[in-house]
């Protein structure tokens, strides 16, 4: 009796009670090897969701392939598993990087391959640790446990909460959030104007999880129907909401005034771009886009990052040129958002460096936005100032591609003809909160210039775009993007791409964008962001829990230890 009890007695795994394995018939834990293949589906699926594949019904199905494969695993299995799957997404989402970081940062091929594995191990994380978190929670028999709902709840906030942490630490970088993925269907993102894309990402995770745990309750119609049904409700009313705001945005564009924005793509290549020799065949070619655009009269006529190829005010000669065009623009009547890099002298002396958006018009400098999310590694060097071995010569060989720009004061708008507008510069149009940040301050619609040149033919530059998308949908704003070399978009309040231009064209597009008579504010600006925030706040309180937890069971086997060698 005794030989057969202690294994029983020794058991971790839940699993392995003979009477819970009954209660959850065939169901049980996969094997090392079917889990890896599970988690690592699993991450794919949510990766190629996005563009250039862009299959968006796999966003729902990556987490349940995870789901499955941390069902009923000891803690550091689930952990292993979770990496898996975020390798594997990232791996998917962001292997565009180590080309930019070997071609253009400067590394090599070996260097760029060590930074992007080093990233996308960091990354995978979140993932990781969420699995760690959820593989208890995946074992709920229904016959023990009348909660239907709130595992899947609860493994559902900690992802949300995770995938926000991964937008905010470190400067943050989720390029390709759960949600994300269904942004090439507006009906499905419709809900970002209430809660962000974060909040969908709840409402993702919740309804996939909930099938997925429906799945292992085979044996038990009842609670997986209740499951299955739960989950088609919470779809159902999502694709509803999406329709009806769909078409009801849709139905305001036609009633909205058209301004007509003319949008400079000259398609300026990275390795080109800075380098002397090409200036002059690269300042033709914006003569020559400006002369195309100015024949259409545009209201604004919009260039892409960093667009004018030297140091505005620095560079005499090409100065001299640009506030000749800029003077010629304002002589006809015309206003023009320049991407300038340009530069001042702090209180102290010291010299800044801005990634600027320059808005011109006939009465001359109308204002100005300066980038203030930088590119870590990109424009600017982290903790440069903090830790002195990044001055070591070794460390600024491997960094000296990266930019030394100075972040703006914050959040601001311009305006033109009495309408504002926020500006979001590059990276920043992956952060909700750049957006909702000017619209508050009452922009009626938003502009995104970036350059993205450094991606070449890889799926980033469309990835980039469906930034835009979500973030015309949170705000209930039409959005105009100006890129080097595309994708180059207007993008209507409803989330609807109106026109878009193909990579590499070199054109001036004209946009007529749908400028609404009366802007509304979306719960999301006014406060629906901070759902996200508070689910990672439930998710480092039940961290902290769990810690706690595991720290009082060793000390309880400690003491138990103790006592039995007495």
């Amino acid at each position: 009796m005794k030989a057969s009890a202690m294994p029983a007695s020794k058991s971790s795994n839940p699993l392995d009670s003979a009477v819970i394995r009954r209660l959850l018939g065939a169901a049980g834990p996969q094997s090392l090897a079917g889990g890896l293949i599970l988690a690592a589906l699993g991450g794919a699926a949510q990766a190629v969701a996005w563009p250039k594949l862009n299959v968006w019904f796999l966003t729902f199905l990556g987490p349940v392939f995870l789901w499955r494969a941390i069902y009923g695993q000891k803690p550091k299995r689930a952990f292993l598993l979770g990496w898996v799957y975020g390798l594997a997404l990232g791996f998917f989402s962001v292997s565009w990087l180590g080309g930019v970081m070997s071609g253009y940062g400067g590394l090599g091929a070996i260097g760029g391959t060590v930074i992007l594995l080093i990233l996308v191990a960091y990354l995978a994380l979140y993932q990781a640790i969420w699995a760690l978190f959820a593989a208890p929670l995946t074992v709920r028999p229904p016959i023990m446990d009348g909660r239907i709902i709130s595992p899947a709840l609860w493994a559902a906030i900690l992802w949300t909460g995770l995938d926000f942490l991964k937008n905010t630490i470190f400067t943050g970088f989720n390029w390709t959030p759960l949600a994300g993925g269904l942004a090439a269907v507006p009906i499905l993102i419709g809900g970002a104007d209430l809660v962000g894309i974060y909040g969908l990402t709840l409402w993702v995770a919740l309804t996939a999880f909930l099938a997925a745990s429906a799945t292992v309750y085979f044996p038990h119609p009842k609670a997986a129907l209740i499951k299955f049904i739960v989950a088609l409700l919470l779809l159902g009313a999502q694709i509803g909401y999406g329709k009806v705001t769909f078409d009801h945005y849709e139905g305001e564009r036609t009633k909205a005034q058209i301004r007509n924005i003319a949008v400079l793509q000259p398609s300026i290549p990275q390795d080109r771009k800075w380098n002397p020799t090409f200036r002059k065949e690269i300042l033709d070619r914006f003569v020559w886009l400006l002369k195309k655009s100015a024949a259409e009269n545009p209201w604004l006529t919009v260039w892409s990052e960093t667009a004018a190829p030297f140091l505005y005010g620095w560079d005499q000669v090409e100065t001299v040129w640009l506030d000749r065009i800029i003077d010629q623009a304002g002589g006809e009547g015309r206003s023009m958002l320049v991407g300038v890099a340009a530069f001042e002298y702090d209180e102290n002396g010291s010299l800044k460096l801005h990634n600027r958006a320059w808005l011109t018009g006939p009465d001359g400098t109308l204002g100005r936005y300066d980038k203030t999310h930088l590119v870590p590694f990109g424009e600017y060097v982290p903790l440069a100032e903090t830790l002195p071995f990044l001055k070591y010569p070794f460390m600024q060989g491997l960094l000296g591609a990266a930019g030394t720009y100075s972040p703006g004061s914050g959040p601001t708008r311009l305006v033109i003809d009495q309408i504002p507008f926020g500006v979001l510069i590059c990276f920043e149009s992956i952060f909700p909160y750049q957006a909702r940040d000017k619209v508050k301050l009452g922009s009626e619609f938003l502009v995104v210039t970036t350059n993205d040149s450094w991606f070449g033919l890889t799926a980033a530059p469309a990835q980039h775009l469906l930034h835009s998308v979500i973030r015309a949908v949170e705000t209930r704003r039409p959005l105009v993007r100006a890129a080097n070399n595309g994708m180059s978009a207007l993008i209507a309040p409803s989330g609807l791409i109106l026109n878009s231009s193909k990579l590499n064209d070199v054109d001036a597009y004209l946009f007529p964008m749908p400028l609404p008579a009366e802007p509304k504010t979306t719960l999301f600006v006014r406060g629906g962001h901070y759902l996200a925030p508070s689910c990672a706040l439930v998710t480092a309180c039940y961290a902290f829990y769990r810690f706690l937890k595991h720290r009082r069971s060793r000390s309880n086997k400690a003491s138990g230890r103790s006592l039995a060698k007495r």
